[in-house]
């Protein structure tokens, strides 16, 4: 049975949701009031090939999109990436480059880091799904919904960028490519669902956009079990999850 707009921005939703990368165990340590930069630098570095590939996945998704609102909204997307005009900061990979030069590291680490093949799988199913015209509503469900969405989750009224404690001695600044997003991405995962509950025209296509988001999240915890395993093999452990409370 194919859902109604308003039922389907709801399994929308409920797919973006359903896996929320903060309760990831990597995300769970930095979280943690202790200093541990070769786990914070690795996630940088790894996600520095998230970043760079991004723009492109808009590029594609622009070039398919038969809806004039829509295509709109990515020029003005794109815009910002490229320019941070709109947010008035800077281009959106100097901006995460910033951060990763703030930590401490290096740009000759930076182009020197190699993706790992979680990092890789991410990038491409993403690219894949938005090369093809006849898979646009799955590429725009994974990049604008799901991708988008993943500056959005919070944990205990908390962003994944306020999680970073100030022990690494970041000043807003360097968090700006974080600050930018958690702002901006609000917009764009509402254009996102926009466009996909215009385009999907059958249930068979409405399905599919909802697992193209489920395909997207499971990659995006996917990726950070990549940082996990590198980080381990690297000699390093992540400690132990704090107990929860019990109220009897």
């Amino acid at each position: 049975m194919m859902y109604s707009k308003e039922e389907f921005r709801v399994k929308l939703e409920e797919a973006l949701h359903s896996r929320l990368t903060l309760d990831h165990p990597v995300l769970q340590e930095i979280a943690k009031p202790k200093k541990n930069l070769p786990l914070v630098s690795k996630m940088a570095l790894q996600a520095f090939h998230l970043t760079r590939a991004f723009t492109g996945y808009l590029g594609m998704i622009y070039c398919h999109c038969p809806v004039q609102k829509s295509r709109t909204a990515l020029a003005v997307n794109l815009y910002e990436e490229e320019t941070g005009a709109l947010s008035k900061s800077a281009n959106h990979m100097d901006l995460m480059e910033r951060f990763i030069l703030a930590l401490g590291l290096t740009k000759e680490q930076i182009e020197k880091e190699v993706p790992l093949p979680t990092t890789i799988d991410l990038v491409e199913y993403r690219k894949k799904l938005c090369a093809d015209p006849a898979t646009l509503h799955m590429g725009a469900a994974a990049v604008m919904i799901a991708s988008e969405g993943q500056s959005l989750e919070t944990k205990a009224g908390k962003t994944k960028d306020q999680l970073i404690p100030e022990m690494y001695g970041l000043k807003p600044a360097d968090l700006a490519f974080f600050a930018v997003h958690a702002v901006e991405d609000v917009y764009h995962v509402a254009d996102g669902l926009d466009l996909v509950l215009d385009v999907c025209t059958t249930e068979q296509m409405q399905q599919e956009a909802i697992e193209a988001i489920h395909g997207t999240c499971d990659r995006f915890w996917r990726f950070f079990d990549g940082i996990q395993q590198a980080y381990e093999a690297e000699g390093h452990t992540l400690s132990e999850p704090e107990p929860v409370a019990v109220l009897n």
